[in-house]
């Protein structure tokens, strides 16, 4: 009940935080938050475009860490954002990952009363909002000088992910990995596997259907499966997430190891194997015959 009361207290903190941008709010966010997190989790606030928000870093537990993880909340989350990745963040840093965590901005709600114009502004600013913080997260890890960066993209974020993705593709050695994928927008679903199909890069999809609420998602599994085959991508991996599944939770305890598992065998294990390819291929001089060799 204590956890709960506090991550309660965090959701206030921050949509004030949000709204204000004063001082006394960030104190007061910063001061819940760090109950909230372990002493060794690093909080900073990063800066786009006038807002600033918190960021949860988490150092790798080894000497030199296997890549670092840059975990996107469901903006469809009620700002659940530290619920919904507690688990993740903490384990895969255990297993030596740097991980950095931040919220999205909640999917903006059509009110009835809200003229269509206006609703368009407000999903054009969401998501100049969101891709900047993605822009920044990934700013972030590439700082840290890291050989690999995965994205970890839950529920509606998972679109929002995919575009930033695609707008960038000399990013160089991401891989994206998808919780329980959602569109932005259930009116637009098309648009999720149009972004998804146009990525040139290890995609990892974990979904349960139905949902827990018992909604439907669409585009749902086998769309999303068919949809790459037919794209020719040939490095996509589609897992259902396994029991016991009881929706985003601090917890998550099979979620977490099942998605250890699919990194190893989809990203660690592949990049291993073109290294080891790599010292084992012998360097031969190209050279034409007859001109003398050294």
């Amino acid at each position: 009940m204590a956890t709960k009361r506090i991550l309660a207290r965090l959701q206030a903190l921050l949509l004030c935080l949000f709204l204000t941008s004063s001082h006394a709010a960030e104190d007061a966010f910063m001061a819940t938050l760090k109950a909230a997190v372990p002493a060794d989790t690093r909080i900073t606030f990063l800066e786009t475009d006038n807002e600033r928000y918190p960021a949860l870093l988490q150092a790798a537990e080894r000497f030199e860490a296997l890549g670092g993880i840059l975990l996107l909340s469901d903006t469809d989350s009620q700002q659940q954002w530290l619920q919904q990745t507690h688990a993740l963040r903490l384990y895969l840093a255990e297993q030596g990952w740097l991980t950095l965590t931040l919220p999205l901005p909640l999917t903006p709600q059509h009110l009835n009363t809200q003229a269509t114009e206006s609703f368009a502004e407000l999903q054009a600013a969401h998501q100049t909002q969101t891709l900047s913080r993605i822009q920044e997260g990934l700013r972030l890890l590439e700082q840290q000088d890291l050989e690999r960066v995965l994205v970890i993209a839950m529920g509606r974020s998972a679109e929002w992910a995919s575009l930033y993705l695609q707008q960038n593709p000399a990013e160089p050695q991401i891989r994206l990995i998808l919780i329980n994928p959602r569109p932005a927008e259930d009116t637009e679903h098309a648009r999720l596997l149009e972004r998804l199909t146009a990525l040139d890069m290890t995609v990892i999809d974990l979904y349960r259907e139905p949902y827990v609420t018992g909604q439907r998602a669409l585009p749902d599994a086998r769309m999303r499966r068919n949809a790459m085959r037919q794209a020719g991508q040939t490095d996509y991996h589609q897992q259902r997430i396994k029991d016991p599944w009881s929706d985003w939770n601090s917890d998550m305890t099979w979620l977490k190891r099942q998605v250890r598992g699919l990194i190893q065998t989809h990203i660690l294990n592949p990049d291993e194997q073109r290294q080891q390819q790599r010292i084992n291929t012998p360097e031969t001089d190209q050279r034409p015959p007859g001109i003398r060799r050294d």
